[in-house]
């Protein structure tokens, strides 16, 4: 949960199939405030029910809606709640297939337009923050089991370690600075768990942004970050802890002391998003597909329920709910399912939204959008509660600067030329000097001749070399003498980490010596035979004993393994043994000059 700089200006886009959705943001000292929205149909959805969205814009009969009934198809058709549990094949037969070219296709002329209106507004160039919906990303709970230290408390997993188990478990495409890993509760077996979301193979934002960039010649705007609705609403539930008010503080002062269940609702037209927190932590998310906000309230709170049952989550005491459709009968719904929970509406925690009328859906869509630009605001209270998340890459968030052509420009590029020319005279100028230099001194050499050598002093150079060579070959092996078998105690333990890494499923428990230090004795667990037969192999040892026990209905052999130890020098002696007798071969064949040679050549 990062802070980041604020702004003055914010535009938070809300991208969905039918429409894009937008408010501007201005972020004051104290509170933010809503200055504009903004709502445009996408390019090749329906105008009709994207304009009917908004009330402002509802004619007298915007309530009408057509039903088609088609003959023939797949059987799941007749299935309740296919899209969910019939896979691919449902969700085609019931016509989604068909909205899948409009989902993913390009939103520019409407960020455009919103992005005209802006700037005619008096608001020029906004900070962009993106928002998407749940079902317009992937989300993969994985699980890393960890040791646990002394406390019972498990190290956390490090972003490798979950990109590694989130690429076992999805065979898509990935990009590794588009993932981010919301925190859940842990497991029954209190395995830590997390939530891996990241965009899909065909993203509409990136895809967006990537068009703009290639076609629009002036300056880019900024972005941020592309957020998803359920780190948002995640933010949100948090946030509204702090904001309760003051005529509901008993309540919660009344409320059982233990952990805090929150119930987190969305009903949307394409689907139902619902989310259980424990405290502030995020415990599960499930999308459901075939439940909108067209279904009645009583149904949606079944659903709700057989959920909370299937899940084994205790009683909740608070919900948060936000609709598109009917949101007052579903809050009362709600109010009766759990009469002892508070039960919310979402939208009272946004700025300048307890106001608006419960039945706007535009506000209802708005909601991803303010929340994604109350991250990057200056409002105290919405401060630390959202998660850092950003699905978009790096090289979508830096600006683009492209200069005019100008005579400005022409005349620095004609400046440029003139430099590099002038530099490259420079350096043709100084090595023709350099050049000449040299010549002189090679005829300088020709005429001095060579230097007359001093035979004695060149052998007393020799003899003194040798010696020092001889005291240092002395020295070595004295420390081989001293070093012999000095490290076989960390080569072990070396070897042994790294055979054992390369093993899956076995792992060491105790490191002993045996047969007076010229052994080891090593126990440990594995969860197959053929690992601990492979380990033996790697070690070049032999295995004492091998039991097999069932753990969980999980076979676990126990062994105890004998590794011979190496009682060698230490790689360091041997590097330096090396190097002496390379030094003494050099020396032999480059100095072959002895006493009686050089009294031959005495003039």
């Amino acid at each position: 949960m990062a802070n980041r700089k604020v702004n003055k200006h914010i535009l938070g886009v809300m991208v969905t199939s039918r429409a894009v959705h937008a408010a501007l943001l201005e972020a004051g000292t104290d509170d933010a405030t809503v200055v504009r929205r903004f709502m445009r149909p996408r390019s090749g959805s329906n105008p009709a029910a994207a304009t009917s969205s908004l009330p402002e814009l509802q004619s007298d009969d915007a309530t009408d809606f057509s039903v088609q009934f088609t003959d023939g198809g797949s059987g799941m058709e007749n299935m309740f709640l296919g899209s969910e549990f019939g896979g691919a094949e449902a969700a085609n037969a019931l016509g989604q297939e068909s909205e899948k070219p409009e989902k993913f296709s390009t939103f520019m002329l409407e960020l455009s337009d919103i992005l005209t209106e802006c700037k005619d507004a008096g608001f020029p160039d906004p900070v962009i923050v993106f928002a998407e919906g749940a079902s317009d990303v992937n989300q993969v709970e994985i699980r890393v089991a960890r040791d646990k230290n002394k406390k019972g408390e498990a190290k956390p997993a490090s972003r490798n370690e979950l990109m590694e188990t989130l690429a076992t478990q999805h065979s898509g495409v990935i990009t590794e600075e588009c993932v981010a890993f919301l925190s859940l509760t842990p497991s029954e077996e209190g395995i830590p768990r997390h939530l891996a979301i990241f965009p899909k193979e065909v993203d509409p934002v990136a895809s967006t942004l990537a068009t703009m960039r290639e076609q629009i010649t002036r300056q880019m705007p900024t972005v941020r970050f592309l957020d998803t609705e359920v780190s948002l609403y995640l933010g949100v539930a948090r946030a509204s802890r702090h904001l309760t008010p003051k005529k509901r503080a008993q309540v919660e002062a009344e409320m059982p002391d233990g952990p805090r269940n929150t119930l987190v609702v969305r009903a949307g037209v394409e689907d139902t998003l619902v989310l259980f927190m424990q405290d502030d932590t995020l415990r599960q998310s499930e999308i459901l597909r075939s439940l909108t906000t067209y279904e009645a309230p009583e149904t949606i709170c079944s659903r709700v329920l057989l959920l909370q049952d299937e899940y084994g989550i205790g009683e909740v005491q608070q919900v948060l709910l936000l609709s598109e459709e009917r949101e007052e009968d579903l809050v009362e719904s709600f109010e009766m399912f759990f009469p002892d929970a508070r039960v919310e509406s979402m939208r009272q925690y946004m700025p300048e939204m307890n106001q608006e009328k419960s039945n706007d859906v535009a506000t209802g869509t708005l909601v991803p959008a303010i929340a994604a630009a109350l991250r990057i605001s200056s409002d105290a209270r919405y401060q630390n509660v959202f998660e850092d998340v950003n699905l978009l890459p790096k090289q979508l968030l830096r600006r683009r600067l492209q200069l005019p052509v100008t005579w400005q420009v022409l005349a620095l590029y004609v400046l440029l030329f003139c430099t590099v020319l002038f530099f490259m005279g420079r350096y043709f100028t100084q090595q023709s000097q350099i050049a000449e230099k040299q010549r002189a001194i090679q005829q300088f050499e020709r005429e001095v001749g060579p230097l007359t050598v001093d035979a004695k002093q060149l052998q007393a150079s020799i003899d003194s070399l040798q010696a020092v060579h001889e005291q240092y070959m002395r020295s070595l092996n004295v420390l081989e003498g001293l070093l012999q078998g000095s490290d076989k105690w960390s080569r072990a333990l070396e070897k042994s980490s790294r055979e054992v890494a390369g093993v899956s499923g076995i792992w060491i428990e105790s490191w002993n010596p045996r047969n007076g230090g010229r052994g080891l004795e090593l126990s440990g667990n594995a969860t197959a035979r053929d690992h601990v037969v492979e380990l033996a192999q790697r070690l070049d040892g032999t295995i004492a004993t091998l039991t097999f026990s069932e753990i969980r209905d999980w076979p676990v052999y126990s062994f105890k393994l004998n590794m011979p130890l190496e009682n060698g020098l230490p790689k360091a002696a041997e590097y330096l043994r090396k190097r002496a007798a390379e030094q003494a071969e050099e020396a032999a064949a480059n100095v072959p000059v002895t006493s009686a040679a050089l009294q031959d050549s005495t003039p």
